[in-house]
């Protein structure tokens, strides 16, 4: 979120007043209010009173590109705190994201829930999320069987038994190896390894690998915490996971297709420790290979990976 950045005085304010401009002034709302908190202590410093800077002054007071990016995201990150966004606060992300001369992809999206053009809203994050350019490099690499044996389990076909046995005898490695502790991971959340019925593609084993090396449970709250943490060490695009995490678990809109959608749980404090302790991380986990390391200790690969113990945040 906010703790990967380095600013000035200036900055972090004008980081903090294009949140403000957003909501209209001073958060309304003690969800709003918290994130400003948040990520003014994030940013170095209390947080003071509003200064009123209009959208100029908020942009010649960020000299970057990745400054005005991130004042943006913000920006948008906040209108979601109440559940809620109003057309005035889409209008003012508009006026912001013009001033600031930045393109966010996920702007529109954030209209179209002003407007409570929920499916509108859900088909834009589609088109622009990471799993197209999954689908696509799958193509690439391996033309339409490999694209089948990423959709397929996802769709209740393309079952592998070959390949999900190979997943199952992680579970004859040693008691504390990465290997073990994933299967037991799986197996004492009752879902599926890569290969069976409705399972996560083997693609997708990248996220169960997160709750294991980061210690993230399966409870809602969690999975807004691996999120967060993903969003950390995600060298791409972050904001997609934060944004889509709001949604799916504080707006109501349902985005993954593997959990429900619910209302009202996003503690910013909370994600906001978790996004700082994935900045540690120094693999992308999603292009990291797990076979190698599965036979190894697991707290010994947290330690390569530079996977902090969660007293330690």
């Amino acid at each position: 979120m906010w703790s990967d950045l380095t600013v000035s005085e200036s900055e972090r304010h004008a980081l903090i007043e294009a949140m403000r401009f957003v909501l209209g002034g001073d958060a309304a709302d003690a969800r709003e209010q918290a994130m400003l908190e948040v990520a003014s202590e994030m940013l170095g410093g209390a947080l003071e009173a509003a200064r009123g800077l209009d959208v100029s002054q908020i942009a010649a007071a960020l000299p970057t590109a990745a400054l005005r990016e991130r004042a943006l995201q913000s920006a948008m990150l906040v209108t979601l705190m109440d559940e809620r966004v109003t057309e005035e606060e889409s209008q003012r992300v508009r006026v912001l994201a013009k001033a600031l001369s930045i393109t966010e992809p996920r702007e529109s999206a954030l209209h179209h829930l002003a407007h409570q053009r929920t499916a509108l809203a859900w088909l834009d994050l589609a088109r622009r999320s990471f799993a197209r350019d999954a689908f696509e490099q799958a193509l690439r690499d391996g033309g339409p069987g490999k694209l089948y044996r990423i959709v397929g389990p996802l769709m209740g076909l393309a079952d592998d038994a070959e390949l999900a046995q190979r997943f199952i005898t992680l579970g004859e490695l040693d008691a504390g190896t990465l290997g073990r502790s994933y299967f037991e991971f799986i197996t004492r959340n009752e879902l599926s390894f890569p290969g069976e019925h409705r399972a996560v593609p083997e693609a997708g084993l990248w996220h169960d690998l997160t709750h294991v090396l980061a210690g993230y449970d399966t409870t809602d709250a969690e999975e807004i915490l691996v999120v967060s943490f993903i969003a950390g060490y995600r060298k791409e695009d972050a904001f997609f996971w934060l944004f889509t995490i709001v949604l799916q678990y504080h707006l109501g809109l349902k985005v993954s297709p593997y959990s429900p959608a619910k209302r009202g749980l996003f503690d910013v404090r909370a994600a906001a420790a978790a996004y700082e302790r994935g900045t540690h991380v120094t693999r992308d986990l999603e292009r990291w290979d797990p076979w190698p390391h599965f036979g190894r200790p697991l707290d010994e690969v947290r330690r390569e990976l530079g996977v902090l113990p969660r007293a330690a945040t």
